[in-house]
């Protein structure tokens, strides 16, 4: 029985229609959808940029305080990409039972949040916007793929093209 589903998104260009699938799925089984988002920690270069060029007790403020503001910006960022999708109707939004985001590497962000929310399911693409599309898996999926408690349910990132738009054609209008 599916009653929890795991969506990880990246915000990519698929996600919308990742998401379509994922509230299909929930609405069919009757099933609330828990969203991750994954921000990965700052690089060794963002470190020396801000070790360079802010205060050293500003970056100790910045770390306790100005974090916690980012992660509840792209939670924001993220509820309001869904609102966008779901504009005609609110009945998508309703499937969605919280949108967390979380520090760390993707893959052990999703690994660990599968615990966590105690999902049935993982529903996620094939590969995320990084990844390039003659990839068969992104190092993402391979890794929840592997290491899932739960079943994952893959979504092909090549049956869901976006409309190729004829540059040239619209140049010439």
């Amino acid at each position: 029985m599916i009653r929890t589903i795991l969506f990880p998104t990246d915000l990519g260009m698929y996600s919308p229609f990742l998401l379509q699938h994922v509230i299909q799925m929930a609405e069919g089984y009757d099933a609330d959808v828990h969203v991750v988002h994954a921000v990965e920690p700052l690089g060794v270069f963002a470190d020396a940029v801000l070790e360079t060029y802010v205060p050293v007790d500003m970056i100790g403020d910045l770390r306790i305080h100005g974090m916690p503001a980012v992660m509840d910006a792209i939670r924001q960022q993220v509820y309001d990409a869904f609102e966008d999708e779901f504009i005609d109707t609110a009945e998508g939004m309703t499937r969605i039972a919280d949108i967390r985001v979380i520090r760390g590497t993707s893959a052990d962000v999703i690994l660990e949040e599968i615990e966590v929310s105690g999902c049935d399911v993982v529903v996620m693409g094939s590969h995320g916007h990084d990844s390039g599309h003659n990839a068969m898996l992104g190092s993402v999926v391979s890794k929840v793929l592997q290491l899932s408690q739960v079943p994952v349910m893959m979504i092909p990132m090549a049956q869901l093209r976006l409309p190729q738009v004829n540059l040239e054609k619209r140049a010439s209008l």
